[in-house]
């Protein structure tokens, strides 16, 4: 990132399988890691903690915009009750914690943390997750979004509570064809509009409803390994 002359704007997210730490070692750029609760491989959670602790640094702390605290894919209460087990021992560590919504999560209070990660799945995402990023958003919450590997994800998340995304589009584009074209996101996202998030306020949809009518998957949706930008 640093070679490429890469965009400020464009931060990176690491995790415990990406080997290489020179993204954040070698720049000033903020940071994020997530906990590979998705990997292929299976999540470990010793070798979360060993990967953070191998960046228990007070600069890179102080560059750290937050870490995932393990979460459960597609269940909203056993994702509560992962962070209850590991964001104590997580927090003495002195990262911003990150709490994952999964399915489910609109039924649950937040917990403390500090970022509200929308995860999920699409349909119930779609259907519920401005209102969720809103509701972070009026606690004083970070608001984030994973899987976003597209600029028509981008583009609709700039009419919610969104702060930042990551995906792993790079993965796909490589790192310098995707930060170009990430880059090109960002700025059509943040062209001027009539109205913006704190103009609007958001209803749940229909689950069913909105599944039935959502488009194809594009090429750019497609996502593999760990490694994205914010």
């Amino acid at each position: 990132m640093h070679d490429l002359d890469a965009h400020p704007d464009i931060e990176v997210m690491t995790g415990p399988r990406v080997g290489g730490l020179g993204s954040i070692l070698t720049s000033q750029r903020p940071w994020a890691s997530d906990c590979d609760a998705l990997s292929k491989h299976g999540f470990h959670y010793d070798e979360f903690v060993e990967h953070l602790r191998r960046v228990h640094d007070p600069e890179l702390i102080a560059r750290c915009q937050f870490v995932v605290v393990p979460d459960v894919p597609g269940c909203g209460r056993s994702t509560l009750a992962a962070f209850h087990a590991a964001a104590p021992e997580l927090a003495e560590l002195g990262f911003p914690l990150a709490y994952c919504l999964q399915d489910g999560a609109e039924e649950l209070e937040l917990p403390p943390c500090d970022v509200a990660f929308l995860g999920g799945s699409d349909p119930w995402r779609e259907a519920v997750g401005a209102a969720l990023l809103e509701r972070a958003a009026d606690q004083g919450l970070r608001t984030h979004v994973g899987r976003v590997n597209s600029a028509r994800r981008v583009r609709h998340l700039s009419f919610c509570h969104c702060d930042s995304v990551d995906g792993t589009y790079v993965g796909f584009r490589g790192v310098e064809r995707g930060a170009r074209e990430i880059r090109s996101w960002q700025r059509g996202a943040s062209d001027e509009k009539l109205l913006g998030a704190s103009d609007l306020r958001v209803m749940t949809l229909d689950r069913a409803r909105l599944a039935r009518c959502r488009p194809a998957p594009r090429w750019g949706e497609m996502q593999s390994g760990t490694e994205g930008r914010l």
